[in-house]
């Protein structure tokens, strides 16, 4: 039997499917709520939803012995907890980014913001939408203290989507060598798109930033970039619909003091079905995150054939060209080339690698075998 501890979050929907498929009856989850009154996962017989740290949760756990496997689907304040309570001898941690970046590396002096001011800026706002609704409270030496002591009591680590993570994480925190490292991924190609994704292009020339109203983002960078070099006849897109509402409303505000009516700002949240039309509207993607972030976006424009811009600092760009993508340094937007389509030649390439590296069927092998 595996335990579960997850986040009331998009993707664990079509993860506890996954699971299920492979380990039919196998598995437990439990749903910890913060914040977000929006309800993500669907109700299942193999679900609780509850607080931490309440009669239901501690109910729902049970006897922690009887379980084969303890896995913790992105490291929060909460599980973090949860995993320093208890005694387990495999304790799997699927990191997600913000856990590992922004409160382990970044107290180590991991930079994340082109502008170092951001931060102090914003944290009076800075409840980071479903990932860390009490992040505000409590300070980042005493968050690392947590984690780091919780990721001791770990067997493995589990990366989304690449194994450079795991060197840069025993760089920083050589005593974590107890972690095995294991190979996971949350975004099937061929789920994410859906039944027809085959048949799915870009469609349009727009300009699409970032995710998130994440400070990660580094918009501003971005946006006076574009400023300077221009964006001819095209739109830019920018998701905002989560994260800090103060930096989005910024964002917003800069983008059309600079380009007025081209400038669009998504706020509110959609449907998968309606977001990836939007991509497909767009030909160049540009994620300027310092960390790996935003990875299901990424890999949905290199998918549809987008020309996508990561930036130098983020281990994702060193990443994915060391596995044959093409796909560009976000400082290449500025030579002549920036602006032009990738080739179909070089659409396909990119097609066949995502297909056979992020395929549903390579993540329930993955399940099978590491988990």
């Amino acid at each position: 039997m595996r335990l579960h501890i997850a986040t009331n979050e998009k993707i664990i929907n079509r993860c506890i499917s996954n699971f299920e498929e492979v380990h039919p009856g196998e598995n437990k989850w439990i749903v910890l709520w913060g914040e977000s009154t929006k309800d993500y996962v669907d109700d299942r017989k193999e679900v609780v939803k509850c607080k931490y740290n309440t009669t239901t949760f501690w109910r729902a756990v049970g006897h922690v012995k009887s379980y084969d496997k303890i896995i913790v689907h992105f490291l929060t304040q909460e599980s973090a907890k949860f995993v320093c309570k208890i005694t387990h001898p495999c304790i799997y941690w699927i990191e997600w980014g913000f856990d590992l970046y922004n409160i382990l590396l970044q107290h180590k002096g991991y930079q994340l913001y082109s502008d170092s001011r951001l931060q102090k800026k914003y944290s009076a706002h800075n409840k980071l939408g479903l990932f860390f609704p009490i992040y505000k409270t409590v300070s980042l030496s005493r968050l690392q203290k947590l984690y780091y002591k919780a990721a001791l009591k770990m067997k493995f680590f589990v990366p989304d989507s690449m194994y450079d993570e795991y060197p840069l994480l025993l760089e920083y925190y050589p005593a974590l060598k107890n972690l095995q490292y294991k190979e996971f991924f949350y975004y099937p190609i061929d789920e994410v798109l859906g039944s027809n994704y085959e048949q799915q292009y870009c469609e349009g020339q727009n300009i699409i930033i970032g995710n998130s109203a994440s400070l990660s983002g580094n918009h501003f960078e971005v946006l006076d970039l574009l400023k300077r070099i221009g964006i001819g006849n095209r739109n830019i897109i920018v998701p905002l619909s989560y994260g800090n509402k103060k930096y989005g409303d910024d964002v917003e505000d800069y983008g059309r003091l600079c380009f007025d009516a081209k400038f669009i700002g998504l706020r509110e949240y959609i449907s998968l079905d309606k977001y990836n039309e939007i991509l497909k509207s767009g030909s160049y993607f540009i994620y300027n995150n310092y960390r790996q972030e935003a990875v299901g976006n990424i890999l949905v424009a290199l998918y549809l054939g987008g020309k996508v811009f990561l930036n130098t600092k983020n281990p994702l760009l060193k990443f994915y060209k060391s596995i044959g993508l093409k796909i560009f340094d976000f400082s290449e937007l500025c030579g002549n080339d920036g602006y032009t389509s990738l080739s179909k030649e070089d659409i396909e390439h990119n097609r066949k690698i995502l297909v056979n590296y992020y395929s549903r069927e390579r993540q329930l092998n993955l399940i099978r075998d590491n988990m």
